[in-house]
């Protein structure tokens, strides 16, 4: 077998260790980093946009939650989908997203109980170093996204000094009545004709209200009910 000379032996070391911390930081990077903190998921995708009068269109898109707009990416140039009460259903990451008023709402489950899921984010200032090692908070902007000349183009960079902080809510429509629902037990007020039934199922199947498979299990059930 031919033996390796000192400094070949060296030089393949260095190549290999080189290959190593690279890997390592691109695996910590792609880990742990978000580019996109204040948007629904980590990237755009193509996506179908099905309008009230029958028109489909496609587009690249995805979802700001602190605004609450749907953002298409055009050759690089961001934009507001624009006049959302035309829209009937947008189908993005093999999801259901309708607009309500001038945001978009994920549906869960649909049937005489439909569920929807309200992604909303809030900006807060990160904290600062204080005594002892505490930090303290104060409120961000409102806006992480700016108009320019008027017009639907928004910039998706965000601040350095904030932070992205969730702030979900969940809707249930039965009939014409839309009702809003953080918890186990607001949920339990808007079935009261059910609440002993509902309890069984969410206790026997560990129902986690922030856990968005769970209410679609949960939506399902509803719907198995009635009201």
């Amino acid at each position: 077998m031919e033996k390796l000379s000192r400094g070949k032996l060296l030089s393949v070391t260095s190549l290999s260790l080189v290959l190593f911390f690279l890997f390592a930081d691109s695996q910590g990077q792609t880990e742990s980093s978000n580019p996109l903190p204040q948007f629904l998921f980590q990237s755009f995708s193509k996506s179908l946009v099905k309008m009230k009068d029958g028109r489909q269109m496609t587009a690249t898109l995805n979802y700001n939650m602190v605004d609450e707009e749907m953002i298409f990416n055009q050759n690089g140039v961001y934009m507001a989908l624009d006049k959302p009460e035309e829209i009937d259903t947008v189908y993005l990451q093999n999801r259901k997203f309708v607009p309500v008023e001038k945001s978009f709402y994920e549906v869960l489950t649909k049937g005489q109980v439909t569920m929807f899921i309200q992604h909303k984010s809030r900006l807060t200032q990160k904290g600062t170093p204080t005594a002892y090692g505490m930090t303290t908070k104060t409120a961000g902007p409102s806006k992480v996204l700016s108009m320019q000349s008027g017009n639907q183009v928004r910039l998706i960079e965000l601040p350095e000094d904030v932070e992205v902080s969730p702030a979900t809510l969940y809707w249930v429509t039965t009939s014409d009545q839309m009702d809003k629902f953080t918890n186990e037990r607001q949920f339990l007020k808007l079935f009261p004709a059910n609440e002993d039934k509902l309890k069984e199922f969410i206790k026997s199947n560990k129902i986690d209200f922030k856990s968005r498979e769970d209410l679609i299990k949960l939506g399902e059930f509803c719907n198995g009910l009635g009201r």
